[in-house]
């Protein structure tokens, strides 16, 4: 995997993850542009080089985010665990492979953020003037929907990932040959 390409893309998907998300949203769940990036890398790159790819597209989102540091690496880093582990068993062309791994991609990121905020759930903030703001909360639903909308988009976006595939470099098994 060539490192540039691999920042290039981070940086992209962080930066439309960002720009992007206040004007696509649907009902407030805007889709998650990092998800897709990371399951583009866990499908096609080797098995270490994606799990730190995706770990550490993780810490960046994280580090622009108002989650707690980690939560994201941590729930990005199960995602490619899961995600490499099919990558001798799925065609990884196919628009259906795309959506069926975003959506359980989505679940486990979704599982994970919502586990967090049972166990530890927000606190309310108290502003300079005395005001307490309520806690905010991450809704289900909207996790829910979040994680539809990007399964939708995955194979649209997967799919022009997939045509620049040759940019990242991704190397396939060597073949062992049989004389």
């Amino acid at each position: 995997m060539r490192l540039v390409s691999y920042i290039f893309l981070a940086y992209f998907a962080l930066a439309l993850q960002i720009g992007l998300a206040p004007y696509i949203a649907y009902h407030g769940a805007a889709p998650n542009l990092v998800l897709l990036a990371v399951v583009f890398i866990a499908v096609h790159a080797p098995r270490d080089a994606a799990l730190l790819g995706c770990f550490a597209l993780g810490f960046l989102q994280d580090l622009v985010t108002l989650q707690q540091p980690g939560l994201f690496a941590l729930s990005y880093g199960l995602v490619a665990m899961f995600v490499v582990s099919t990558q001798q068993v799925v065609y990884k062309e196919h628009p259906l492979t795309h959506f069926s791994l975003a959506l359980a991609a989505g679940l486990i990121a979704a599982a994970v953020l919502l586990a967090h905020g049972w166990v530890r759930p927000p606190a309310p903030r108290t502003v300079a003037a005395g005001t307490v703001l309520p806690a905010v909360r991450i809704s289900t639903t909207r996790e829910l929907y979040r994680v539809l909308y990007t399964a939708l988009l995955a194979p649209v976006l997967l799919g022009l990932l997939q045509r620049a595939r040759g940019a990242f470099g991704f190397q396939g098994r060597r073949r062992v040959r049989a004389w």
